[in-house]
């Protein structure tokens, strides 16, 4: 049977059945997708010594996500997202599983396994965004929407935090292990997925799926403020996967133990920790515009002074630490108000619509700097990344349209203020 869910009041979150499951489910998820972070890049560049290959094997993965992302926002809507989020998470443990397969194949013919592995794991981990909030939309009270997003920051960085550091150790145990343990955590997910009781909102539309997928675009470009937030978080993809792909390349060839690497690729994670304790609080009483250029100009300076550090690994890692403690504030705002202005029908396309720019620059962030990488060492893509985190910046506090949103509890679903 599934779990009852109230829509509204309701017992708080830790009370919640169905949203700890869904918890328990999205943390394997992101704690494997961070090991392979970490993990996956190490493989190539052990076998290979090119960041290049390095960087076509995560477009590969991210060059899938997007096109599930794009398309999948309307099978989330069609159906149960519950059951879309299990099918997801297995899929993606069988993708995981090719690619442990692909380690004991000759290397000739062990990256083309790998690349088809990383990017079928890639493609099913597209489903999670989505089919994610259109259960939080059916399981969370609206007046706890500020919470739950936060705890879903800090779920996702406490993911990050740990999975690059296992993801380092079990790279140097050997790379089976870390591929082993990332099927192992997308089991587990499926087996966790909520299945909650109310089911109206998943019944399909008489609507054809193109004309579906069509709907979800126009909600995100006809709202001023989901088609700004949409562009910010755009840009800000590039220079967090351009930055990390670099120094992974940068220490791995300076020779810095797999472990060291894995805890710089928590650092990021590790400030939006703890600034997730915050987020909730922070996120409600203030406007989204506010903390969206107080968190991106944090970021920028610290894509900036990486420049300077990154010959010193522990200086980086404070560095991007302190840099990551405003965010989680900015990406809880994001959530609640993308899940408060949205109609229930509609979660999974504007969900998806809404992640398409920035899952449009991953792959180019990839594949672009592990280039820069190979021809110009450190420094370029390094400072690449911090022009583009700059431009969102300025692309944020520009915007009239994000600084006219309200704070979450003046919100009505229109994404109006509501008159006092």
């Amino acid at each position: 049977m599934g779990e009852t869910v109230e829509l509204k009041g309701g017992s708080a979150l830790r009370r919640n059945r169905a949203f700890q499951r869904l918890v328990v489910a999205k943390v394997s998820n992101e704690l494997s997708s961070a090991i392979g972070n970490v993990a996956l890049p190490l493989i190539v560049l052990g076998v290979t010594a090119s960041a290049t290959l390095a960087g076509l094997v995560l477009f590969a993965s991210n060059a899938a996500l997007i096109a599930t992302q794009a398309f999948g926002g309307a099978l989330v809507d069609r159906h149960s997202p519950s059951l879309v989020l299990r099918l997801s998470s297995f899929t993606q443990a069988s993708g995981w599983a090719l690619a442990l397969l692909a380690i004991f194949f000759p290397e000739p013919g062990m990256l083309p396994v790998l690349i088809l592995g990383a990017a079928l794991a890639g493609a099913a981990s597209g489903l999670d965004g989505p089919s994610e909030q259109a259960l939080v939309k059916v399981i969370v009270p609206r007046g706890q929407l500020g919470q739950a997003a936060a705890v879903s920051q800090g779920r996702e960085a406490g993911a990050g935090l740990v999975g690059g550091p296992i993801g380092g150790l079990l790279y140097s145990l050997g790379g089976a292990w870390a591929l082993g343990t990332q099927v192992a955590l997308n089991v587990v997910a499926g087996i966790f997925t909520p299945r909650p009781s109310r089911v109206a909102e998943y019944e399909s539309s008489p609507s054809g799926y193109i004309a579906q997928l069509r709907e979800g675009f126009v909600f995100v470009w006809r709202q001023p403020g989901l088609r700004g937030v949409a562009i910010v978080a755009g840009l800000a993809n590039l220079p967090i996967i351009v930055l990390p792909l670099t120094l992974i390349a940068y220490y791995q060839k300076s020779g810095e133990a797999p472990v060291a690497i894995g805890i710089l690729a928590t650092a990021f994670g590790a400030g939006v920790v703890a600034g997730a304790l915050m987020a909730g609080t922070l996120s409600s009483r203030f406007r989204l515009g506010r903390l969206g250029g107080t968190a991106l100009a944090a970021f920028a300076l610290g894509q900036a002074m990486v420049v300077f550090t990154y010959p010193s690994l522990p200086l980086t890692v404070v560095v991007l630490f302190l840099s990551a403690l405003p965010l989680p504030a900015f990406n809880a705002a994001i959530s609640a108000y993308t899940v408060t202005v949205t109609p229930a029908p509609l979660m999974g396309r504007v969900t998806a619509a809404s992640g398409v720019p920035g899952m449009l620059l991953m792959p180019v962030g990839a594949l672009g700097g592990g280039l820069l990488f190979d021809h110009f060492g450190p420094f370029v893509p390094l400072v690449f990344s911090a022009t583009v985190a700059i431009a969102t910046v300025v692309v944020m506090v520009s915007s009239k349209d994000l600084r006219r949103i309200p704070r979450l509890g003046e919100l009505s679903e229109d994404g109006l203020e509501v008159p006092g």
